[in-house]
């Protein structure tokens, strides 16, 4: 098992105090719309996961998603806020990336956009369940070894990826968060 995180910690002491002011009236306003404005930000940063990792490797959405976990964090003061998003799973069958097995032997893989290449040694199979790719480890028929693709916490942590969540996760929570602070004002929230 392997896990990243990504983080955003700044709200911003202008937007920060300007909350605060809006929500002076109402106990744990603040930390209400913050927890709030956390939590759809992350149900959208997990979507759009899915969205960002399909763009850099070829993996369906669902092979992706079932290994996501979001856990939001809201803490406050001195205009932070923390948020975090975790990914976390195993290696990945070869499977679930693009493989093309041919019957002369040898298989097709590609697991990056772009990328990808030939095992010669390599052969599918089917064995105790789903098609899988094996790999012979000598020259003789035994042993093999299962081949597998990166962990969505290695394909999470690609550069790109990483911009692009952070990003969404900033914009998303400070739309939401003027959202949020509009709910409260208005009794909906509380």
């Amino acid at each position: 098992m392997s896990g990243v995180s990504i983080e955003v910690k700044e709200i911003g002491e202008a937007k920060l105090d300007r909350v605060k002011k809006l929500l002076a009236g109402i106990p744990d306003g603040v930390i209400k719309a913050s927890h709030q404005a956390l939590k759809r930000a992350g149900e959208r940063a997990k979507t759009e996961a899915g969205r960002f990792v399909a763009g850099e490797y070829v993996i369906t959405k669902g092979g992706f998603m079932k290994n996501v976990t979001v856990t939001t964090n809201v803490s406050g003061g001195g205009g932070t806020a923390a948020f975090n998003i975790n990914f976390r799973g195993s290696v990945i069958p070869l499977t679930e990336f693009s493989v093309k097995a041919s019957r002369g032997g040898g298989v097709t893989a590609q697991v990056k956009r772009g990328g990808g290449g030939t095992i010669s040694s390599a052969f599918a199979a089917r064995v105790y369940g789903p098609m899988r790719i094996f790999e012979r480890v000598g020259k003789a028929r035994l042993p093999v070894e299962q081949k597998y693709g990166p962990s969505t916490a290695q394909m999470m942590g690609n550069e790109t990826i990483v911009e692009l969540m952070t990003e969404t996760i900033q914009e998303s929570f400070d739309e939401r968060l003027e959202h949020e602070v509009w709910r409260l004002l208005s009794g909906v929230g509380g």
